[in-house]
């Protein structure tokens, strides 16, 4: 009956349209087509297109944009589905951002708005959480850590921080700050002026930081991840035929064999985009030896494509680097390919030889998928749940198992330096220092993780080995 009526009600307006002297049925038609399209996708593709299948939105639904048009169909599953998501040619936005930064355009930059973190005044400013590698903010000298207190001669302010992620050039004041060993205490060193380029295009590189460090003899890989991919994409268009991010984990990954490391720690924390077929790839690196004819992750698709449904073992053409356990570090950017990954160790390796540093993940059990594209817009629905080897897909958020919350410390080092606070922890607990839980750090006691010595080097260098003693 609700079908009949409102196939009358949108008869009436197309005799109406049609009573007045003009047909503009083609004019509905143009301007809702795309929406059209994605109903019958979603119906038909979608992992919950069983829910959509007499799903009939109202007639003036169908003029809705495509993003809201999709959050409505989305919003019937009853599955809280934050996943799937639509690409727009006209449009330059990043469906994988992180925070303040897009690769698709931007400064190359993630930052956090906070108060004076010294007391000293009640100001407000961005405090620079990651520098992106060629980026405009890399070639304007900022580095992690850095507080950037005004631009273009305006404070710093909850109404103005967009304008630090993408536009036209900039003038930054930028404050750094040091420690008075005597009394403990945190000061501003200096400020300087600094000039930053127009925003652009960033590659956000896979495999950008990678190291070896010596722990007291015991020898620790370390690898941060922020792309599960085998190769970079533009517009969500991955160059053809190239494996240049594949290619560099292998290299990477047969330089930590060569060395004979004893421990791995990868840095996931940024990593919130991959594929099924890379995280394989990764894991079958690190898996324990035992575990390494077994599968690594199994797929589940909707009815209509059960054929889909894979069942992916793990890859024995790789050099497997013979761990019994690995160190993953985690934040509430880690979600999907990454959290795959981890899912999947936990299952082979067990529990407690998968070992979690930081916050807890964004919890993201399933996989989405392009599956078509019309009328400039291009669909990424859920199409199948990601499983472990067992065939497990009822997890989310993951919680750490050593909680640290790297924003409550005053000083941030380099990513990969033995100092930096969450590589730091998992270098404790490799030697046996600590095995639970550790508290906030403000800075004002005995802030230890700050004071170590190395750097981590880029990846796109030799992996060499720093020290920790």
């Amino acid at each position: 009956m609700k079908s009949f009526l409102t196939h009358i009600v949108a008869i009436c307006g197309v005799l109406l349209a049609i009573s007045c002297g003009e047909d503009r049925t083609y004019q509905y038609e143009e301007k809702t087509q795309h929406n059209h399209w994605m109903l019958e996708m979603m119906q038909d593709k979608y992992l919950w297109a069983d829910t959509l299948v007499n799903y009939e939105p109202a007639w003036k639904t169908f003029f809705s944009t495509p993003g809201d048009f999709l959050a409505d169909l989305t919003k019937r599953t009853g599955q809280a589905d934050s996943w799937s998501y639509i690409e727009i040619d006209t449009l330059t936005s990043d469906s994988h951002s992180r925070g303040y930064f897009s690769h698709v355009e931007s400064y190359g930059m993630d930052f956090v708005l906070m108060t004076d973190p010294t007391g000293q005044t009640t100001k407000q400013m961005l405090r620079v959480l990651t520098v992106y590698s060629g980026s405009p903010a890399e070639r304007a000298g900022l580095l992690r850590g850095d507080f950037i207190s005004a631009y273009d001669g305006y404070k710093i302010s909850s109404n103005n921080i967009s304008k630090l992620q993408k536009g036209v050039a900039r003038s930054l004041e930028v404050c750094h700050m040091a420690v008075d060993e005597t009394e403990g205490t945190f000061y501003w060193e200096d400020t300087v002026t600094v000039s930053m380029s127009a925003s652009e295009y960033v590659e956000d590189k896979a495999f950008p930081v990678s190291d070896i460090v010596n722990a007291e003899g015991t020898l620790v890989g370390y690898l941060m991840c922020t792309r599960l991919l085998d190769t970079p994409t533009e517009k969500g268009v991955a160059s053809a035929g190239s494996t240049v991010y594949r290619d560099e984990l292998d290299r990477i990954m047969a330089q930590m064999k060569n060395a004979g490391v004893a421990e791995m720690v990868l840095d996931l924390r940024l990593c919130n985009d991959g594929t099924l077929e890379m995280a394989q790839h990764l894991a079958s690196y690190v898996v324990n030896p035992a575990s390494l004819h077994s599968t690594f992750a199994k797929t589940f698709w909707n009815e209509a494509y059960s054929a889909n449904n894979q069942s992916l073992p793990y890859d024995v053409s790789v050099a497997n680097l013979g761990l019994s356990r690995v160190y993953v570090l985690v934040s509430s950017y880690t979600q999907g390919a990454a959290e795959w990954l981890i899912h999947s160790l936990q299952y082979s390796m067990g529990e407690e030889n998968v070992i979690l540093i930081g916050q807890s993940t964004k919890g993201q059990n399933v996989m989405t998928e392009e599956v078509g594209s019309q009328y400039y817009v291009h669909l990424f629905p859920v199409v199948a749940y990601v499983a472990d080897g067992d065939g497990n897909y009822d997890y989310g958020s993951m919680s750490p198992t050593v909680e640290v919350d790297e924003q409550a410390y005053l000083t941030l080092a380099d990513y990969g330096s033995p100092s930096e606070i969450l590589f730091y922890t998992s270098i404790q607990h490799i030697l046996g220092l600590i095995s639970q839980n550790v508290s906030e750090n403000t800075g004002e006691s005995d802030n230890s993780a700050e004071n170590g010595t190395g750097e981590g080097e880029n990846a796109d260098e030799s992996t060499e080995e720093s020290s920790v003693e």
